[in-house]
């Protein structure tokens, strides 16, 4: 009976294992690219419902054993996924594209990853995203599109520069601008310096260049934001602000197409300042008249019924201004090589006159694979900027010049030449139109770049690739300042000046990547090496006194002034790593460990250590979830942690210097600065917490990032006693040194939704919110604050503060309680310090009235002086917003952009101007024909110290605006919250309508595609500031002086229409 048993199980165990073997087969095939038959390597080959599975080798082939009846699973990266059942032992694979799984893979920092592999806190944008609004530079595509990056418009003129900050600001003295890779070259953010107008007399105003306008947007393919430590930390040095990835298009095999795409636009004033005209004016010189502030009044004004409108200078200044933009491109390729040509030309005028942008540009992108081994490639560029740049954003800028000038100054006199004021009184000083256009400040830019690369596959794991790079710039300033006599404004002295500069930057970095798949388990690990250096030098030469103004070029005539030149340089090296882990497409673990050296740094620290640690759990993966599939398409939890560093400084700052000095024994030289061997990096630490969640087959995609970020060791010039140094010229300066601290916290969220999908109608939008708290947290031992200051001679010099406790760049001053209602008003209330009352040399009914809020000891003492001055309002905004719908009928597309900002605080200095109540010569305000006027009890306005007789003629209007004081003893118009407007705004950025023709027309006439497009930017503006427009940005992007409106130039309003034709 046993020996039964025993033969029956054996004949059992051996049927099985017979039927085994008959149900399993080695399935072989190739897997190809369905455009134009090329193998596709490492494409990821498993059997349904296990783990089993291969890739693809170099020749695109694989070989699998699997049982009868199981199906495969193709899946690659930007291809569509392909599960095809097994019948025979041969299976071939052809795979198409697919548009929107391209989307999903972004650049990372030496390499690409697909988006739902990222641990870290990364945005994308390419293809339709891209073009969905007209833009001159690159960096204005990101405005409204991506969470946790905030874009500010610096200025409304033709290529101006624009302030990015990617979740917050960090650095106080250093830059703050992200860190740009264009086709793997490193560009800074931070703007190029300009000649300014300060040398020409007045105030530099905006005087820096977008380092971004040589690059055509039209050559973009996609940009992808690196946000988070975690995902910046493989830049080391360099990542504390942000990584943004720029690459261009590049050839495709198997297509060739050569592509048009232009546009012409036209730019309109958005608005206009409220001032006075001719007859207003008049009528507030009678006032003033009345009031017993003038002597008498003129002629001209005493009915002011029969004037005219007189001058709208402002008018005057602006025009309709015309752009257009031409972009020519040829792609294609064959198996072995890929190409991509393209040729820009970008032309547009500003709406202020005279200001103007140039661009020609010209791109070419190569490709060629060698052998099965090899690959090599290029990007070589060249561009060329010129602009045409005018004095804005400052006291004697041209926006604040056309609002002062008075409506009685025609532009022409009667003889055709340029007029001008009958008195050189005030602060209008120059025929805004006349010396706009005879003075000239243009700056020429020429910048090539290029990057070669050879890349070797030893095996489908493991690949090294090599890239050298350069970037190679000169740039030209030259201004001129002619002698002229408009009215009774005068100027002899004729000056001309050029700045020459010229820097050359190379790049050479080195890694392997190696990739490994072993059944669930998946590793990738990336490592290299880098070597860089920069050069730069420059010289200014200027010469005044020159005997006629048509020599515009520095030679024999003339008087040279002393010259200024410089040259310098620096070098980095680095080493660099990161690997990343995968276990069945649910756990997921990167790290990144970048060591970096650079000759910025003093002996001591040459060195920095930046690592980062990141993992995420695709918790829609797992199997108690799968009963949920049905509506969730991914879930998954990110967290992570960083440093980076901040690098991008001036040279031997740790080091001491000396400075000459001419005395009359000779050129004498004493030490400029004490020394610091210990100066080291700015360090950020970040952490980060995200959630991404798609729901019904991702027709809502979210993504939720919390983060916290400090930056320590900031470079702060302590404040010591003059005895031991100082910051003044003739001080012996105080080293830099490592001891500020700022924090930065906040939530980024991006939604995207498909809110009809159907086969001629789609509606897709995407909203994106972000919220930023900044804070200092220390300065130097004493918390000694930072001050920003406006223009030397501004009316007042100190407008913001750094300070311990508060966010960056709070505005500084004196908090107002209203107006000094009548005599005993004025009596018995704080007045400032020596200030007696008295109408013309002191405080009067009607001055504005100030908060006493603290005296030297901390208590108010009844004296309004600088202990009252506290914290009046903050530029930072409590959250920013973008809302895009894009919604598409056939061929149809309706494009419909809003972005907003809220609670952010705007220091309006126009009005400091316009409303300051000090010049009879100067326009003022339509408002203040409402200011506070004064009436006399016995109507004798003679007596200027019987206050008793005193009282505001019109307080039944309740005018909140103070009397007319010509000396301003009482502080009227110093720096107090009497400026400070909400600049809160919600804004239609753009609204864009294309139509694509039809395919069957295109046959007919040879052409493979024609998009004929209509754009409309900066519709309208919802907000209450009074102002020209509440995008004010940062002053030449310094950290502490933001949201300061000193006349910036106004964003127009711009209409495009456009065509992209294929064939």
């Amino acid at each position: 009976m046993k020996r039964k048993i025993l033969f029956l199980s054996v004949l059992l165990l051996f049927g099985v294992c017979l039927v085994s073997a008959q149900q399993n087969l080695s399935v072989s095939g190739v897997v190809t690219d369905a455009t134009d038959g090329s193998s596709l390597v490492g494409v990821s080959v498993q059997i349904k419902g296990t783990s089993s599975g291969t890739i693809t080798d170099i020749d695109g082939k694989y070989s699998l054993n699997v049982p009868q009846g199981s199906t495969l699973v193709f899946s690659y990266i930007g291809m569509e996924k392909q599960e095809i059942s097994v019948r025979s032992r041969v299976v071939n694979v052809k795979m198409q594209s697919d548009a929107r799984m391209l989307d999903e893979v972004v650049a990372v920092g030496y390499g690409t990853m697909r988006k739902s592999d990222l641990t870290g806190s990364v945005s994308s944008l390419s293809g339709d995203k891209l073009t969905e609004s007209i833009v001159t530079n690159v960096d204005q595509i990101l405005q409204g599109r991506v969470a946790g990056v905030q874009v500010q418009a610096n200025s409304g003129a033709p290529g101006a520069v624009n302030s990015i900050r990617i979740r917050g600001t960090s650095s106080l003295n250093n830059s703050n601008e992200p860190l740009y890779i264009i086709d793997g070259i490193p560009v800074s953010g931070s703007a190029t310096s300009t000649m300014g107008f300060d040398w020409s007399g007045g105030s530099n105003g905006q005087n820096q260049a977008n380092p971004l306008s040589n690059i055509a947007p039209n050559d973009i393919a996609s940009m992808d934001i690196l946000k988070d430590a975690s995902a910046t930390a493989i830049y080391g040095a360099a990542g504390a602000n942000g990584v943004v990835i720029i690459t261009t298009k590049r050839g495709n095999k198997g297509s060739n197409k050569i592509t048009y795409d232009g546009y012409a636009s036209i730019q309109i004033p958005s608005g206009q300042l409220d001032m006075m005209n001719l007859q207003q004016f008049g009528t507030y010189q009678q006032q003033l008249y009345n009031e017993g502030f003038l002597p008498n009044v003129d002629v001209a004004y005493l009915d002011p019924s029969l004037l005219g409108k007189g001058t709208n200078w402002q008018d005057a200044v602006t025009r309709e201004a015309w752009a257009q933009n031409h972009n020519l491109s040829l792609t294609g390729g064959n198996e072995k090589t890929q190409y991509a040509f393209s040729l820009g030309y970008t032309n547009q005028d500003g709406m202020l006159i005279t200001s103007n942008f140039k661009r020609y540009t010209g791109r070419m992108n190569i490709d060629n694979e060698f052998n099965k081994y090899l690959k090599v490639g290029a990007t070589m560029s060249y561009a060329r900027t010129n602009e045409a740049i005018i004095n804005n954003d400052g006291i004697n800028g041209v926006v604040m010049q056309a609002a002062l000038m008075s409506p009685a100054v025609p532009v022409y006199d009667f003889d055709g030449n340029y007029a001008g004021p009958e008195s050189v009184n005030g602060s209008s000083i120059y025929n805004p139109v006349a010396l706009t256009t005879d003075m000239s400040n243009t700056l020429q830019r020429d910048r090539i770049t290029g990057n070669v690369y050879a890349q070797i596959t030893f095996n489908k794991n493991l690949n090294l690739r090599s890239e050298f790079g350069f970037d190679d710039s000169n740039n030209t300033g030259k201004g001129f300042k002619p002698s002229y006599e408009y009215g009774q404004l005068k100027n002899t002295d004729i000056i001309i000046r050029q700045q020459e500069d010229h820097s050359m930057y190379w790049i050479w970095k080195n890694y392997a990547t190696y990739n490994q798949s072993l059944g669930k388990h998946n590793f990738s690990i990336m490592a290299g090496n880098e070597i860089s250096k920069s050069a730069w030098e420059g010289i200014v030469l200027q010469k005044n006194n020159l005997s006629s103004n048509d020599i515009r070029v520095i030679g024999v005539d003339g008087t040279y002034v002393p010259s200024d030149g410089s040259k310098d340089g620096s070098t980095s090296a680095s080493v660099f790593g990161r690997g990343n882990y995968n276990y069945a497409d649910r756990y997921l673990l990167t790290a990144t460990l970048r060591a970096d050296a650079t000759s910025k740094f003093g002996s001591n620290n040459k060195w920095g250590y930046f690592p980062s640690f990141a993992g995420a759990w695709r918790m829609s993966g797992e199997e108690f979830m799968s009963s949920a599939t049905d509506w969730l398409s991914n879930l998954k939890l990110r967290a992570g942690y960083g440093q980076v560093g901040n690098s991008n400084i001036g040279t031997y700052l740790y080091g001491s210097t000396m400075r000459a000095l001419p005395t009359w024994l000779g050129t004498a030289y004493r030490m400029a600065n004490n020394a610091n061997p210990n100066l080291k990096w700015e360090a950020s630490e970040q952490y980060n917490g995200g959630v991404d969640l798609g729901l019904f087959n991702n027709r809502i995609d979210l993504t939720v990032d919390i983060y916290y970020k400090t930056t320590k060791d900031l470079l702060l010039q302590p404040s010591v006693s003059p005895v031991i140094g100082g910051s003044e010229w003739k001080d012996i300066a105080t080293p830099y040194m490592n001891m500020g601290k700022v924090d930065n916290k906040g939530i980024d969220i991006a939604l995207n939704t498909h809110n009809i999908a159907s086969k001629n109608f789609n509606w897709n939008s995407n909203i994106v919110f972000s919220l930023n708290r900044n804070e200092v947290k220390a300065l130097d031992a004493l918390g000694t604050p930072i001050y920003g200051k406006l223009d030397w001679y501004a009316a007042f010099q100190t407008v913001s503060m750094i300070a311990v406790g508060q966010p960056i760049g709070v505005f500084y001053g004196y908090k107002t309680d209203g107006l000094y209602k009548d005599a005993e008003d004025v009596k018995n209330s704080p007045r400032p310090k020596n200030v007696d009352v008295h109408r013309t040399t002191g405080a009067w009914v009607g001055d504005v009235k100030f908060q006493d809020l603290s005296g030297p000891d901390g208590i108010p003492d009844g004296i309004i002086d600088e202990n009252d001055q506290t914290i009046i309002g903050d530029p930072n905004p409590d959250f920013t917003f973008g809302f895009t719908n894009t919604l598409n009928y056939k061929n149809w597309e309706l494009g419909i952009g809003i972005t907003g900002s809220y609670g952010a605080e705007i220091l309006n200095y126009v009005r400091v101007k316009t409303e300051g109540l000090m010049s009879q010569w100067d326009n003022q305000a339509v408002s203040v024909l409402n200011r506070a006027q004064l009436g006399y009890i016995d109507g004798d306005n003679s007596n200027v110290s019987n206050v008793d007789n005193s009282y505001i003629s019109n307080a039944s209007s309740n005018p909140t605006l103070p009397r007319w004081s010509g000396n301003d003893l009482n502080g009227n118009n110093r720096m107090s919250d009497r400026w400070i407007e909400d600049g809160s705004y919600l804004r239609i950025q753009n609204i864009s309508l294309s139509y694509t023709m039809p395919q069957k027309w295109m046959k007919s006439i040879g052409v493979s595609n024609i998009k004929l497009y209509a754009n409309a930017q900066n519709v309208y503006t919802f907000t209450k500031y009074s102002g020209l427009d509440p995008e004010i940005g940062s002053y030449n992007q310094r950290a502490g002086l933001s949201n300061v409106d000193m006349g910036r130039y106004p964003s127009p309003r711009v209409f495009t229409f456009g065509a992209n034709i294929s064939f």
